[in-house]
């Protein structure tokens, strides 16, 4: 293992023996982190695995946002980061896959195999993908075998794991339709969009919906990544940080996107930019 925290796991899976393969990681962050700086990987494969919330990729010129359940394959030899953005509140794993065959073979595959299964991943680069139960029940799986990768038994499970999960995500990569908004959720977004300057309530959303109030909870985590109270004091500290650089005092703010105080407001702000009001709205006056 590399690195290893409450929030962030790492694992050299090269230093364990696995030909072609670096790092399998993981993090489940509860506020924001920071920056993901600019760099690439040479010759070397990475797919994200978002489960829960949210994370931006500025990949050459394109922004893309990854929210849950989606995977993106980001392409080997090409300038990527989390671009303005910082390391977002959610949950992630990532895989990379060395291109180069002078490696060694990928997991005792031959060529052929390797470079088709590979190929096929890397001519999907910059794709989002939707993902399926099957791939998140095979990285929880990896993640504990890798936490007891001292079991022999264990080491060969890993191999089989990782090789099955490049094999799922090829697969889902030929069944993807393009990732449109169904209409429910454009009238969902639509709502909380024209009411961000008050309280929503979760069965003021059902309602709109015809769904229970368990219901919408469950599909609109599915839909949007995370759940309703996540996501709209996500889009209240956007725009919270538009009326902060239009010189409006921190109090207006808080009080015109509906919170009860601007000390709640500050939590809150903080919790979405990893900095008060206070400080955010100095560093826009300097600018």
């Amino acid at each position: 293992m590399q690195k290893q925290t409450n929030k962030r796991k790492v694992f050299q899976l090269n230093t364990l023996g696995f030909n072609r393969c670096l790092d399998f990681g993981h993090y489940r962050y509860n506020s924001v982190e920071s920056l993901l700086d600019d760099h690439q990987h040479t010759d070397v494969l990475e797919i994200c695995f978002c489960l829960k919330g949210q994370q931006y990729y500025q990949i050459g010129e394109d922004l893309i946002k990854l929210t849950g359940n989606h995977m993106l394959i980001v392409p080997p030899n090409v300038n990527h980061s989390s671009g303005v953005y910082p390391e977002d509140i959610g949950e992630l794993y990532w895989i990379q896959i060395s291109l180069d065959s002078r490696n060694g073979h990928l997991f005792n595959l031959p060529n052929n195999q390797s470079d088709f299964l590979l190929t096929k991943l890397v001519t999907n680069g910059g794709n989002l993908i939707k993902g399926a139960f099957g791939v998140k029940h095979l990285l929880e799986k990896l993640m504990v075998l890798l936490e007891h990768s001292e079991a022999v038994f264990n080491r060969l499970q890993i191999g089989q794991a990782v090789i099955q999960l490049l094999i799922e995500v090829s697969l889902l990569t030929d069944t993807q339709q393009p990732l449109e908004d169904s209409e429910r959720v454009i009238i969902i977004k639509d709502f909380i969009g024209k009411n961000l300057h008050r309280i929503i309530y979760v069965d003021e959303l059902a309602a709109l919906l015809d769904f229970s109030i368990p219901y919408l909870k469950s599909w609109f985590k599915l839909n949007f990544g995370v759940p309703p109270r996540a996501y709209i004091n996500r889009l209240k500290i956007e725009q919270a940080k538009a009326q902060l650089s239009q010189k409006k005092t921190i109090t207006e703010v808080a009080f015109e996107l509906g919170f009860g105080s601007s000390q709640y407001f500050a939590t809150t702000f903080k919790k979405y930019t990893g900095m008060s009001p206070k400080t955010y709205k100095a560093m826009q006056n300097q600018s």
